[in-house]
């Protein structure tokens, strides 16, 4: 399998993990039918799983370089949106879904995980200049 194709494969099972974890944390706020009155609180809890999703995604790649970890974060995090597009239009629930700031912050956590990781955990391959 080529890498993109690995990528977009990975994205898609970060996507599903991360609706998994905000639909179990809807369940356990036992809030499911009148969910859009706490869709934010809900949304702003699903942020940090979602963030260590995406940063184990990345460590299970082997992600190595900051290129590679921004690709990847941006790639998984548009996945997402498109998932979380469908999910508001099935629902019909745009308004409901994209006037939360919690959803943008789930975003920004599916797509800076994989760059915390390079930046915190790896060593980026560089070049050293040996001087005389």
């Amino acid at each position: 399998m080529k890498k993109m194709e690995r990528d977009v494969f990975v994205g898609w099972v970060v996507v599903l993990l991360v609706i998994l974890v905000h639909f179990l944390i809807t369940v356990s706020l036992g809030n499911t039918y009148f969910a859009e009155s706490s869709l934010n609180r809900m949304l702003w809890l699903s942020s940090f799983p979602a963030f260590l999703i995406a940063f184990v995604a990345a460590f299970s790649q082997k992600t190595n370089t900051i290129l590679l970890a921004v690709r990847r974060g941006l790639l998984w995090t548009v996945e997402l949106i498109v998932a979380f597009t469908v999910l508001a239009w099935v629902f019909r629930s745009f308004e409901g879904l994209y006037a939360n700031a919690g959803l943008y912050w789930l975003f920004g956590a599916v797509l800076i995980g994989p760059i915390f990781y390079v930046m915190a955990f790896r060593r980026q391959h560089t070049k050293r200049i040996r001087t005389p």
